[in-house]
């Protein structure tokens, strides 16, 4: 069983995450897709994190949490950080600074934009940096609290509660009737999901359980797409079938890491190639065509490779 600075790795994860984030890319660059395709990835990439972190915490004890916490902070907030520096000097040259401007910059560099931002976009998107540009970091907001708290109920709190499967139900339930089931929902079944392994082993490995998964994850995501099930409650779902069925251990792969890891940098990002090919096609009257919009995408694409080999990698190395 392969294993990566003591965690398994799934190949297959690396090749998701790159598309979920062009994915997300793609419907900010104006290509049509169905309208909750920017965010059924991000229930995806919440899924994964949910298994992931989960999982890491399940093996940890309280002494490790500081340099989960490290990493965590080192491997996130750099780059985004970085990211959101990018995004103040493109608005700097465009716009002036109004107290909204920095209300919601605020709200960003402090991982609580997911409760303020959100609320006031319909109102005040023309007072948001660059008419609403980075309005998709609430999802790492999102992220970050969830990286916050999770340890502490899973390695901290006594075991018999924070590490069984009818804690995280019930923390899952609660998720479910709240107005933050958007947030935390796919988190918390992905975390499920590992408290569930850690107790009865890769039960999602089996040939006869990833047969179920397939088939359930077809029959949600077309019940959801076609209206019969809420998609409030069907894409979580959704989500949790998808990075279960590809959670199979497997050799490291340097191309599979590389395309994994500027899937981050691309999601941050990816406004700004949209920007560069809206300006230059806008130059001959093509501005929103399908050519800049798909253009915008693949320069993306370029820009957070660089970006990662530049940034993130230098982060991880050190």
């Amino acid at each position: 069983m392969s294993k990566t600075h003591g965690t398994q790795y799934y190949p297959a994860f690396d090749y998701l995450r790159i598309v979920l984030a062009t994915t997300v890319a793609v419907g900010h660059a104006g290509i049509p897709l169905w309208e909750n395709s920017g965010n059924l990835a991000v229930q995806i990439f919440f899924a994964m994190s949910g298994w992931l972190i989960g999982g890491i915490l399940l093996r940890s004890t309280p002494q490790d949490l500081p340099r989960f916490y490290f990493n965590r902070a080192a491997r996130i907030w750099i780059p985004y950080f970085v990211a959101i520096m990018l995004l103040m000097a493109a608005s700097l040259l465009k716009e002036p600074v109004t107290a909204k401007w920095l209300e919601f910059f605020f709200y960003k560099i402090t991982f609580v934009y997911d409760f303020f931002g959100p609320p006031q976009l319909d109102q005040s998107q023309n007072d948001m940096p660059l008419d609403g540009t980075g309005h998709h970091f609430w999802s790492i907001a999102a992220e970050e609290q969830f990286y916050l708290f999770a340890p502490f109920l899973i390695a901290v709190i006594p075991s018999r509660i924070g590490r069984s499967i009818w804690f995280w139900v019930m923390l899952a339930m609660a998720a479910n009737v709240s107005i933050y089931w958007n947030y935390f929902g796919a988190i918390s079944l992905g975390v499920l999901a590992a408290v569930v392994r850690f107790r009865a082993g890769d039960w999602h490995a089996l040939p006869v359980a990833k047969a179920a998964l397939a088939i359930m994850a077809v029959i949600l995501v077309a019940t959801t797409y076609f209206g019969p099930l809420d998609y409030r409650i069907g894409a979580p779902l959704f989500s949790l079938c998808v990075v279960l069925l590809l959670a199979q251990p497997g050799e490291h792969s340097p191309v599979a890491a590389f395309v994994g890891g500027v899937s981050y940098p691309m999601y941050l990002n990816h406004w700004i190639g949209v920007f560069i090919a809206n300006a230059a096609f806008g130059a001959i009257g093509q501005r929103g065509s399908l050519l800049c919009q798909i253009s915008g995408v693949i320069l993306s694409l370029a820009i957070s490779a660089v970006l990662f080999v530049v940034v993130d990698l230098k982060v991880r190395l050190n």
